[in-house]
Order: C-alpha cells, then structure tokens, then sequence
C-alpha cells in the first residue's frame, strides 16, 4: 500500500512539469522524434499481448486501489469502534442504577441533616 502512495505522490512533479511545456528537457523527451526513417519491416499491429499487458496493468492497479481503500476503512471503523459508547441498553442500565444510588445516597444525607437540624432546635 505505501509503496503505491510513493510511486504516485513521486510521479506528481513530473506531470506537473511535463504539462508546463517550456523548452527543457522533459518537453524534448515528450515530443516526437523529427526524423523519421524509413524502412524495409512492414508495422505490425498492435499484438494481444500488448493489449492484455494493459489490461493487466489497469487490473493489477485497480486491485491496489481496492486494497488501500479497505485498509483505510478498516482502520476508520476499528477507531470509530473503539472511541464510540455503549450500546443503547447498557447506558441506560448504567443511569438507572447510578441515579437510583445516587438518589437514595441524597436521600439519606438530608434526611441526617433534617435530623441534626431538628435535635439543635430543640
């Protein structure tokens, strides 16, 4: 996967550069040849293995996207997992536990004072 991200993020600048134009050496490299010669061998055609080599290039590039977009979402849900709360049924029985102590734990810390009060105005 991070060989991926090197090679694209490496081939950044020079796209960049090539679509500049100017009179360097990229656009010297990218024109087409101003000679041309001829000779005896007749063209061949585009051969199938050339045209299965592409398609075997895009698939194989096609399949690192794949890759790379599921790690990234393996890595998101794993976070978004461990970070997120309880499920609904488990903060609800947590509250109500919680608040009936804390409740009854108030209850009785005024009815004390309630009762100290009382015995000092007596």
């Amino acid at each position: 996967m991070l060989g991926a991200l090197v090679i694209c993020g490496a081939s950044a600048p020079v796209a960049a550069a090539a679509t500049l134009g100017g009179s360097g050496a990229l656009s010297e490299l990218t024109e087409a040849p101003t000679e041309t010669t001829t000779t005896a061998t007749t063209a061949t055609p585009a051969t199938k293995t050339e045209a299965t080599n592409s398609k075997s290039v895009v698939l194989v590039v096609l399949a690192v996207a794949v890759l790379l977009l599921s790690g990234i979402a393996f890595v998101i849900v794993r976070d978004a997992r461990r970070v997120a709360p309880a499920s609904d049924a488990d903060l609800i029985e947590e509250r109500s536990a919680h608040n009936s102590a804390a409740r009854l734990r108030k209850r009785r810390a005024k009815a004390k004072a309630a009762r100290q009060q009382r015995k000092r105005n007596r």
